[in-house]
């Protein structure tokens, strides 16, 4: 694979792969890292105290780089699901939680838990009319930066002014931004930022992040607390109470699984590396590019959503016989660009998906 120049001989794809939205490819330095602490595991020469777990803190703070927040503002979650469900912990009886009518199902159905659970109201609308329909009545928009059906992009400047001028909690999903769009938590003043890292942030899965903003601290429980999530989590196992806790975000973490956050860190730095807005015109130019050559509207992120024809059993066959891997449903084809693909992938992708191309409808 070439790529970006920054991705240069770091990444070792046997096919033309272009499916990051499914799982991201890791740079070569995370998989020997991660291949080291195995080695230790397997050997009993690890001490996880100094070898694995701290790598969190590395992590911490490359999170917050590469999402615009601040390091105290962010915590270590497992999954999306996880920090939606932390989130969930600030919301009343008859709050009105609005989301889009097809939003993916763990930033979704943790909600759909708070409703039942605590006597929250969810209203369902169109993901284009979803940023005007915010009103006084919207105690929290939860909304993917980017979708993962199609690569729909929401306009952050106007979600966060929305939002202010009604007084509404923003919770954005940046499992699909973070690592290639620029999601700036603190420029756009989100209220939350969660995100699964081993899609876009070429993380190994067990890793993600919730940047909780200082503000809501005293609202939003610490449903997950354990030893990791206390202000000297080395200091002690037994006992305590809540006072023990971090003051800042690090009090909603969830205990690492450890190698997993070894390799994720040898991937953020490798992302923290290239500067955002590279990142952001390389990944998303490829997407433009495709959609140009097929003649469809880009999406404004790297995620490109193709409407083709035929069934998904007869669209995989034909990706398979050409050596692409991209996600295939019934009369669609989920294409999406990393720094490790270039033009050459964008004109393979073409040549297998123009003829597939359903002009009569879209993605």
């Amino acid at each position: 694979m070439s790529g970006h120049p920054s991705a240069a001989g770091l990444f070792s794809a046997a096919e033309t792969y272009l499916d990051t939205a499914s799982y991201g490819l890791p740079p070569e330095p995370a998989v020997q890292a991660s291949a080291r602490a195995l080695r230790q595991w397997q050997t009993g020469t690890g001490s996880w105290p100094v070898d694995w777990d701290p790598l969190g803190e590395d992590c911490r703070r490359l999170l917050a780089s590469l999402a615009g927040a601040r390091t105290a503002d962010v915590a270590l979650v497992p999954a999306v699901s996880v920090g939606v469900a932390i989130v969930a912990s600030m919301l009343r009886p008859g709050d009105e939680i609005l989301v889009a009518d097809d939003e993916f199902a763990s930033v979704l159905l943790p909600l759909v838990v708070a409703e039942a659970e605590r006597g929250a109201r969810i209203r369902r609308v169109p993901f284009d009319e979803l940023v005007g329909e915010i009103s006084d009545e919207t105690a929290l928009v939860a909304v993917s930066h980017v979708r993962s059906n199609g690569g729909g992009r929401i306009d952050l400047a106007a979600l966060s002014e929305r939002a202010r001028a009604t007084g509404t909690a923003v919770l954005l999903d940046a499992t699909h931004s973070a690592g290639v769009l620029g999601v700036d938590a603190e420029r756009h003043d989100l209220d939350f930022v969660v995100a699964a890292g081993y899609k876009h942030l070429l993380c190994p899965r067990g890793v993600g992040f919730l940047a909780v903003a200082e503000r809501w601290r005293e609202r939003v429980l610490p449903r997950c607390a354990s030893w990791r999530a206390q202000a000297d989590p080395y200091g002690g196992y037994f006992g305590g109470d809540l006072g023990k806790l971090a003051p800042d975000a690090a009090r909603y973490d969830v205990s690492l699984a450890w190698f997993a956050w070894v390799g994720a860190r040898e991937s953020l730095a490798f992302l923290d590396g290239v500067p955002t807005a590279e990142r952001e015109a390389w990944c998303v130019g490829l997407a433009d590019a495709l959609a140009e050559r097929l003649e469809i509207a880009p999406t404004g992120s790297s995620v490109l959503g193709v409407p083709v024809r035929g069934t998904r059993d007869e669209i995989a066959a034909t990706l398979r016989e050409a050596g692409i891997r991209m996600t295939c449903a019934d009369g669609s084809v989920r294409v999406s660009f990393h720094l490790y693909n270039d033009h050459d992938d964008v004109a393979r992708a073409s040549a297998v998906l123009a003829p597939l191309r359903d002009p009569h409808r879209s993605a």
